[in-house]
C-alpha cells in the first residue's frame, strides 16, 4: 500500500512515527509524510522518505489550517495513495477532513485526548463533537491509553471494530534504553561527568515540552521545596518549546516560581536528539503534567532503571504501578511531588527497588516491537478491507 502519515510538526513524526514508517517500508508499503513546518524535516528526509510541506499549525482555528485542508487534498488525490494516517488532534481533524469523499482508508493514532484532567469544558465538548463527527469518517483509531480508547466507546460512539489500544503508547521505548544495570550506571557517572555533576549530588530530570500543561508551574514550585530541604540538589530540564505552541513557560518565570538560590541548580538542557544518557543521570524523574496521552519518559526511565514521580493523569496512569515503579501524585500538587521525589531521593534501596521493578515492567509491557506489531495489525487489516471493496 502507498501510506501517507500526517502530522502538524515534524518533532512527532520523528519521536513518535518514523519508526512505524520504517516498520512499513521494511515490509513492502510506500510511506511518504506530509507535515508543518519546524525542525526535523531534514531528518526524515535523511530516512529516505519524501516530506510534503504544509501550512499547517497546532492552533486547530488558525486560518491557515483551511489552506492546509486544501494542499492536503490535492496532495492525497495525485500521490496515489490507499491509506492516510494522521497523528494528533489537529493533524487528525485537517487529515480527515482532506480525506472525506476521497476513496481512502483512514486511521488516526490519538496521542492524546481532551478527555482526561486539566481541560477546560468547552474543549472537551469540542474534541467530543469532531470525534462524532470524523469518527465515523475513520477506518482505525489507535489510542495510546485504555481509557481514551474507552472513551472513543462511550463519549464518541465509535463501534468497537474500529478501536485499538496501543500497548506502549505511540512509539514504545526504544531499544538503546534498554540497558542492564552496569550500562546504565556507567551512562549516568559519565554524563554527570559531562555536566559537572558530583557523583553523590541528588539529580530530579524533567523531560518533556516547556508548556504550562507540562505542569511547569508545579515543577518549579516543588524544586525549591526539594532544594531547600537537599542543598546539593540539581535539577536537569532536557526540552523546550514547539513551533508554533502556545501556554509557554519562559525560564525567566521559571526563575521567578523556583526562586533564586534554587534557580542557580537548575540546568537547562534544550531539546535534545537524545534523551537516555540524561535519564541515566537522574535520582529520580519527575513528570508534572496537567494531562499526558502516555508517559512515554516513565516507561524510558523505567527501561533505566530509574524511579519515578508523576502526576496522575490518564498517561501515567497507564505506565506508572503505585509504589511498585514509581509514585503518582494529583495534579497541581507541587508538595506531593516534591515530598515522593525526597523521598525516593533520601532512601537509595527504596530507590533501587522501585527502578528495578520498573526496569521489569518496561521490559515486560512496553517495548517499540510491541507497538509496532499493533500497529502492522492493524494496516493488515486495512489493506483486507481494501482487497474486498475491490471484489
Amino acid at each position: 500500500m502507498r501510506v501517507l502519515q500526517v502530522t502538524a510538526i515534524p518533532i512527532t513524526a520523528l519521536r513518535f512515527v518514523a519508526p512505524l514508517a520504517i516498520a512499513l517500508r521494511e515490509t513492502g508499503h510506500e510511506v511518504e509524510f506530509a507535515s508543518g513546518p519546524g525542525t526535523g524535516l531534514d531528518e526524515l528526509e535523511a530516512l529516505g522518505f519524501l516530506v510534503h510541506r504544509l501550512p499547517i499549525t497546532r492552533q486547530l482555528f488558525a486560518p491557515r489550517n483551511l489552506h492546509s485542508v486544501g494542499a492536503l487534498r490535492t496532495i492525497m488525490s495525485s500521490g496515489g495513495f490507499d491509506v492516510v494516517h494522521a497523528h494528533t488532534p489537529v493533524a487528525a481533524a485537517v487529515a480527515r477532513a482532506a480525506a472525506r469523499r476521497l476513496e481512502l482508508r483512514v486511521a488516526y493514532t490519538m496521542h492524546g485526548s481532551a478527555w482526561g484532567t486539566g481541560v477546560p469544558r468547552w474543549q472537551r465538548r469540542l474534541f467530543t463533537a469532531i470525534e462524532r463527527r470524523q469518527g465515523r469518517w475513520t477506518d482505525l483509531i489507535f489510542a495510546v491509553n485504555p481509557e481514551d480508547g474507552a472513551d472513543c466507546l462511550r463519549l464518541a460512539g465509535l463501534p468497537q471494530r474500529s478501536v485499538r489500544i496501543l500497548p506502549a503508547g505511540g512509539a514504545g521505548v526504544a531499544p538503546d534504553f534498554f540497558l542492564d544495570e552496569d550500562e546504565s550506571e556507567r551512562l549516568r557517572n559519565l554524563t554527570r561527568r559531562r555536566l559537572g555533576l558530583a557523583a553523590g549530588a541528588s539529580v530530579v530530570v524533567y523531560v518533556g515540552r516547556t508548556v504550562a500543561a507540562k505542569g511547569m508551574n508545579t515543577l518549579a514550585r516543588a524544586f525549591r521545596l526539594i532544594a531547600d530541604a537537599e542543598q546539593e540538589a540539581y535539577l536537569l530540564v532536557v526540552g523546550g518549546r514547539l513551533e508554533g505552541e502556545r501556554g509557554t513557560y519562559s525560564r525567566e518565570r521559571f526563575g521567578r516560581a523556583v526562586g533564586e538560590q534554587a534557580a542557580a541548580h537548575v540546568l537547562w538542557q534544550g531539546i535534545r536528539g537524545r534523551v537516555a544518557p540524561f535519564i541515566a543521570a537522574a535520582d529520580v524523574l519527575v513528570l508534572p503534567s496537567r494531562r499526558e496521552g502516555f508517559g512515554l519518559t516513565l516507561a524510558e526511565a523505567g527501561a533505566l532503571g530509574r524511579p519515578v514521580v508523576a502526576t496522575d493523569t490518564r498517561g501515567a496512569r497507564a505506565v506508572v504501578d503505585p509504589g511498585v515503579t514509581g509514585y503518582l501524585v494529583p495534579v497541581d500538587d507541587a508538595g506531593a511531588l516534591a515530598a515522593r521525589a525526597l523521598e525516593l531521593l533520601r532512601d537509595r534501596g527504596l530507590a533501587m527497588r522501585i527502578g528495578a521493578a520498573g526496569r521489569r515492567r518496561a521490559a515486560e509491557r512496553f517495548r517499540r516491537e510491541a507497538v509496532l506489531a499493533a500497529y502492522l495489525e492493524g494496516y493488515e487489516e486495512l489493506e483486507g478491507r481494501m482487497a474486498a471493496s475491490r471484489t
